[in-house]
C-alpha cells in the first residue's frame, strides 16, 4: 500500500490529511483551553499556530498565497463583525493573536477535506446529512433559544451550499465552522451577544448559521486568488504576445 494514502483503491484518504485531522483535533481544544490574557501568553499561543499551520501547509497541495490570503480576509472579517459590528465578544483580548492563524488552519483542513478521494465519492451523502443536520439543529436553536440570527445565516448557508459547484467544500467549512464555535463558546473563550447590535434579532450562542462565515470566507478566498490567477496569466499572455511583436489581449 502505498505510504501517501490509507485505504483502498475504491476510496483512499492521504496520510498527510489524516495526521492533520489528528493533530488538528487535539491542538485546536488544548488551545482554547490554554488562552489566558496577557501579552507574553497572547503571543506564544500566536506563534504556536503559526508554526502549527506552517508545519502542515508546507507538506499542503495547497498554494501558500491561497492560505495567507484566508487568513487576511478572515482577519478582516474579524475586524468588522467583532470590534465594528460588535456580534461577539473575546474575552482576554480585542483579537486573541491565535485567532488570525487558527482561521487559516481551519480553511486549510475543510480544502484539504474536500480533496480526499473517499469523501469526494460520498459528496453528495455528505452535503446531504450536513444540510439536514444544519436545519435540524437551525430549527432546534430557534425553538429553545429563540435564535433568529442563527435561523436566518444557516437559511443562507443552506443557499449557497445547494448552489454551489463544489458543495463538499461548503459542507465542511461549515462542519468545522460549528465544530469550533461550539468549543469556544463553552470553554468561553469568546461570547455572542444575545441581541444583534443595529437590528435587534435574538441570536444564540453561537447562532445555528455561524458556518456562513467559513463558507463566505471560502468563496471570497477563492474569488480573489482565481482573479490573481487571471491577472497573471493576462500578463503571462501580454508578455508572450510583446516579445513575438503582437498587441497585448484585451
Amino acid at each position: 500500500m502505498d505510504d501517501d494514502v490509507v485505504g483502498d483503491n475504491s476510496g483512499l484518504m492521504q496520510r498527510r490529511f489524516v495526521l492533520f485531522l489528528i493533530a488538528a483535533a487535539l491542538y485546536i481544544p488544548a488551545l482554547l483551553l490554554a488562552d489566558t490574557p496577557g501579552v507574553i501568553p497572547q503571543l506564544a499561543l500566536g506563534l504556536a499556530t503559526v508554526a502549527f499551520l506552517a508545519v502542515f501547509a508546507r507538506r499542503s497541495e495547497m498554494e501558500i498565497k491561497q492560505i495567507i490570503c484566508a487568513i487576511l480576509v478572515a482577519t478582516t472579517g474579524e475586524i468588522v463583525l467583532a470590534l465594528g459590528w460588535g456580534l461577539y465578544s473575546y474575552r482576554n483580548a480585542l483579537i486573541p493573536l491565535y485567532v488570525p492563524f487558527g482561521h487559516g488552519v481551519f480553511y486549510a483542513l475543510a480544502a484539504e477535506s474536500a480533496r480526499q478521494p473517499i469523501l469526494r465519492r460520498y459528496a453528495r451523502p455528505i452535503t446531504r446529512g450536513v444540510l439536514v443536520a444544519g436545519s435540524m439543529i437551525a430549527a432546534v436553536s430557534f425553538i429553545f433559544f429563540r435564535d433568529q440570527w442563527g435561523l436566518l445565516w444557516w437559511i443562507a448557508a443552506a443557499i449557497l451550499v445547494m448552489r454551489s459547484r463544489n458543495q463538499l467544500l461548503l459542507s465542511t467549512c461549515f462542519v468545522c465552522t460549528i465544530i469550533v464555535e461550539w468549543l469556544g463558546t463553552v470553554i468561553g473563550n469568546w461570547h455572542w451577544l444575545a441581541t444583534v447590535p443595529f437590528v435587534g434579532l435574538r441570536s444564540a450562542n453561537p447562532p445555528s448559521g455561524v458556518g456562513i462565515l467559513y463558507i463566505l470566507l471560502d468563496l471570497i478566498t477563492v474569488a480573489i486568488c482565481s482573479g490573481n490567477l487571471g491577472v497573471e496569466a493576462w500578463r503571462r499572455q501580454s508578455c508572450l504576445r510583446a516579445q513575438a511583436g503582437l498587441p497585448a489581449p484585451h
